[in-house]
């Protein structure tokens, strides 16, 4: 946790559940970052009938488990998905990002997004904001890719692990760019307000 631009507290948490708790017991104005996605890629939200980001996040409470068994689109052996539809768009700033439906590797986000979305729902329906779905509010949470934002804060640290050095860094540029976060508003395109999108300050670091 970052206040007034200084290293607050930094520990780890166990358990997903424990970051959203800690998110809504934490005293507001609030700004948090999480490392995985938080919708999929447009055409297979509209294959599987999705008209809105809670459809998607309710879907992936519903379905989730079945998609890491893995069922096709997502892989663990051997990707068949055309490269056109493994990223949804904003992720084409990012030339390292792995697919959603990637489920195996280095850097893989496959299950932590599917097990994600459903606490993403949970925090929203607790009067989180989960940008760029929402205009930021009291408390705010925003995609983010912490191995682009520590780009940005080269000097940050010792830290015991590369965890953290990812958090703290994030949290640094986070606190760096919070007026400009204050001004953001809630997606209009229609892509955006289904896939979602990565937060970065503008303009956005190369990675």
């Amino acid at each position: 946790m970052v206040r007034d631009g200084r290293l607050f507290e930094s520990r780890a948490l166990a358990t997903r559940e424990e970051a959203v708790q800690y998110v809504l017991d934490t005293e507001p104005p609030v700004i948090a970052g999480f490392d995985f996605s938080y919708g999929v890629p447009e055409w297979f939200a509209a294959a599987n009938g999705c008209e809105s980001i809670d459809d998607v996040w309710h879907l992936a409470a519903r379905a989730g488990e079945e998609w890491l068994a893995p069922t096709d689109p997502f892989w663990r052996n051997r990707c068949e998905v055309p490269p056109d539809r493994r990223f949804r768009r904003c992720e084409l700033r990012y030339p390292s990002a792995k697919s959603i439906f990637q489920l195996v590797g280095n850097g893989q986000v496959g299950a932590g997004s599917v097990r994600g979305m459903p606490l993403l729902a949970r925090m929203r329906a607790r009067g989180v904001a989960i940008w760029p779905f929402d205009a930021p509010g009291e408390r705010t949470v925003f995609e983010i890719y912490p191995s682009a934002l520590r780009r940005l804060k080269p000097d940050a640290g010792p830290f015991g692990s590369n965890d953290e050095r990812d958090a703290v860094c994030s949290a640094l540029v986070m606190w760096d760019a919070r007026e400009t976060v204050a001004a953001l508003t809630a997606a209009t395109d229609p892509t955006t307000r289904l896939e979602g999108d990565v937060w970065a300050p503008t303009p956005p670091p190369e990675m």
